[in-house]
């Protein structure tokens, strides 16, 4: 049915275009991957798969985009943006139909202010992410294989019911805020919509950027939906994040650390988690530069975990990443990556956890192709 209505709609829109305006836009991005995985875990067990894998180097989409200019240098504008598995066709986000992006935006003089479901400021999609791509050769990561993900705490990649607001520029520096009423619509059970039944976000970040460097400092703090957080004596969660890149000109370097309190996870692929919240800091850092008639990326991260109610559960984390890009064209790319992490756990943990992966290695190869 959803699939009936997400052909439907896009269809609708397509065939009225013209009506609408000159500047509505449909494009997309396909993306289709093999990638080998072995896991070993501590208990001595390993275990490896060759799976066909949708967005692993950039998440498969669709989606309409238009603007009205209203005079006076003000712009209103939309944004619906559709995530799926290019391998099965299957829905992504949660089964939503504009899972990646359903925003409606005013851009003027006064800034750039959103509402509506988007990507989160410490995340890397939308426009208000600070800390994708923009700070990791591999933005938060390639599928399991590289980025800063794997490094650091686990928040939201997109949020329900949000506002986000950037200002104009003074100078190059700029400062984006972005608050949710309820983070997940999917989470909310019996919770109710700005109540403290459900998660609610608020973030905030200020950036310098110039020609050659960019530097991004911001907080992301999440309300727990009561009384389930109080119940597993979860307290609120916070994050500092700092983040830069550096143009050469003949390689661009990459830099992110977070230190965070209360989170329910961290590490994106050996996950780390305890129901009383995770704290720990991660630092990634990374570096692109043309070769090969293409671009090749390397990034190395280590993070260190520690539950937050208990110092006997612990897991530290180190990846090591190398890819690589070539362009058959501006709408098509191959990439192909490789990975390994290693994570080292207390014992205590590793008893409570035996299947947990010690040792990760990945191999990736994949096409895009967008329009």
């Amino acid at each position: 049915m959803k699939r009936t209505l997400l052909a439907l709609t896009l269809g609708g829109l397509l065939s009225s275009t013209g009506a609408l305006a000159s500047n509505v836009e449909v494009y997309g991005v396909l993306d289709y991957g093999l990638t080998w995985q072995q896991n070993d875990a501590v208990d001595g067990t390993s275990e490896s798969s060759l799976k066909m894998l949708s967005g692993q180097y950039i998440g498969s989409r669709v989606g309409i985009k238009g603007s009205e200019d209203l005079g006076n240098g003000l712009k209103v504008g939309f944004v619906l943006e559709n995530g799926f598995a290019t391998d099965t066709g299957a829905l992504g986000q949660g089964d939503r139909l504009f899972g990646r992006d359903a925003r409606v935006y005013l851009d003027g003089r006064f800034g750039y202010l959103s509402f509506g479901r988007m990507g989160s400021l410490v995340g890397g999609n939308g426009p208000y992410a600070r800390f994708g791509h923009v700070v990791s050769p591999f933005s938060c990561g390639w599928g399991d294989l590289g980025g800063h993900l794997q490094v650091v705490s686990l928040g939201y990649e997109f949020i329900d019911n949000a506002i986000g607001y950037t200002t104009p520029k003074f100078g190059n520096v700029d400062a984006t805020v972005q608050y949710s009423f309820g983070t997940d619509v999917n989470a909310y059970g019996d919770g109710t919509e700005g109540k403290s039944s459900v998660d609610r976000l608020l973030s905030g970040a200020v950036r310098f950027q110039n020609d050659a460097l960019m530097v991004a400092a911001g907080i992301e703090t999440i309300n727990h939906a009561q009384p389930s957080a109080s119940e597993a004596n979860l307290d609120d969660a916070v994050s500092y994040n700092l983040g830069a890149n550096y143009n050469t000109g003949w390689a661009k370097f990459f830099f992110y650390t977070q230190i965070f309190e209360n989170y329910t996870a961290a590490a994106k692929t050996t996950t780390f988690s305890d129901a009383g919240g995770v704290d720990g800091f991660g630092i990634n850092v990374g570096i692109e530069f043309p070769a090969l008639n293409g671009t090749v990326k390397a990034g190395f991260g280590y993070g260190d975990f520690e539950a937050s109610r208990d110092a006997k559960l612990t897991m530290d984390t180190c990846q090591t990443t190398v890819g690589y890009l070539y362009s058959l064209s501006k709408l098509t790319t191959l990439y192909t990556a490789a990975n390994w992490i290693h994570s080292d756990y207390s014992d205590a943990y590793a008893e409570a956890h035996p299947s947990a992966a010690e040792n990760v290695y990945a191999v990736t190869f994949g096409i895009v192709k967008k329009f």
